[in-house]
């Protein structure tokens, strides 16, 4: 039952990583805080739970939330800077 469990969780954490990484660049009227966030704080609470069953696919939801908030951060720095 738990490998199951795990699988639901690593599929709704890649689900929730991507989203994050997608809407995570929307920064008009701060609607990244709304609309991408909490799905990166999901898709990371998902990942801290289920990265103790040392599976080598767990390296994918952490790697696409890095790449997600890269993008956020810099889509953020473009905005302050030339806005």
């Amino acid at each position: 039952m738990t490998e199951k469990n795990n699988n639901i969780l690593f599929w709704t954490g890649i689900i929730t990583a991507i989203w994050f990484a997608w809407t995570g660049m929307v920064w008009t009227y701060c609607a990244c805080l709304l609309v991408a966030y909490p799905f990166g704080l999901t898709s990371f609470f998902i990942w801290r739970r289920i990265k103790t069953d040392n599976n080598p696919r767990n390296k994918f939801i952490p790697r696409i939330l890095i790449v997600g908030l890269t993008l956020s951060i810099s889509v953020l720095i473009y905005l302050l800077i030339f806005d």
